[in-house]
């Protein structure tokens, strides 16, 4: 599970995924490129994550 801070409302957005739009729940601003956490130790996460979306990429490309 992984958390993002809105930092508009400062109010907590939750998520199973690293990827894809990610929108505060409460006010709507939008959080896809703010830096998240794991929700239950508030660690930030790794940047070594990142490349996960390249690799998703990739594998895209392959298969269409």
């Amino acid at each position: 599970m992984y958390k993002k801070t809105c930092t508009r409302c400062t109010r907590s957005s939750f998520s199973s995924t690293e990827i894809g739009k990610w929108l505060c729940p409460t006010c709507g601003n939008d959080l896809t490129e703010a830096p998240f956490y794991q929700a239950n130790s508030y660690k930030q996460i790794n940047e070594l994550v990142i490349p996960l979306r390249k690799k998703l990429n990739t594998y895209s490309r392959n298969f269409l």
